[in-house]
């Protein structure tokens, strides 16, 4: 019941049938990632606007309530903090219904393009190698129990039939 039966045309054809799932699957995986990226894209534009909104009425109020102030003062310093309101409004504006988040997507593209290497998280990107010496550098670790790169979790290719012959005789 063990013995491996096949003929090599089953195997091709099992193997491209294989390759064509994991490839199927592959495209639903980013589909997934590209739909939750734009739904987490539409959540963050919806609050902005929504806090301009109020942040609009916020300066609005003060900007009537400190003209007023002022003028029954005769005091003009009392505007000074319309310019920083103002800068916020206007930045907050931009970000929300101008061109603040296609510039800064340029940007980022040029950065990913020209400056590649300052991109990178410290130290290097993480290898399973490089976990697997960590997980054994720690003093409380399993060290009496490492996974052998000849693992069926390490292996890329698919079952010999020679290979398992031989350990079902």
């Amino acid at each position: 019941m063990g013995q491996w039966n096949s003929i090599a045309s089953e195997i091709d054809e099992m193997e491209t049938f294989i390759m064509y799932k994991e490839q199927l699957q592959q495209e639903r995986m980013m589909e997934l990632q590209n739909q939750l990226f734009e739904r987490r894209n539409a959540m963050e534009m919806a609050w902005s606007r929504e806090f301009v909104r109020y942040y609009g009425a916020f300066c609005a109020v003060s900007t009537v309530g400190l003209c007023v102030g002022a003028f029954q003062r005769r005091r003009l310093v009392l505007l000074t903090p319309l310019v920083p309101l103002g800068w916020l409004l206007t930045y907050q504006l931009d970000q929300v219904y101008g061109t603040l988040r296609g510039r800064v997507r340029e940007e980022a593209e040029r950065l990913m393009g020209s400056e590649r290497a300052k991109l990178g998280p410290p130290g290097g990107h993480l290898t399973v190698q490089g976990l697997e010496d960590i997980r054994q550098a720690r003093p409380n670790s399993l060290r009496a129990l490492p996974i052998p790169h000849d693992h069926p979790l390490f292996r890329k290719n698919l079952p010999n039939p020679q290979l398992e012959a031989k350990d079902h005789e």
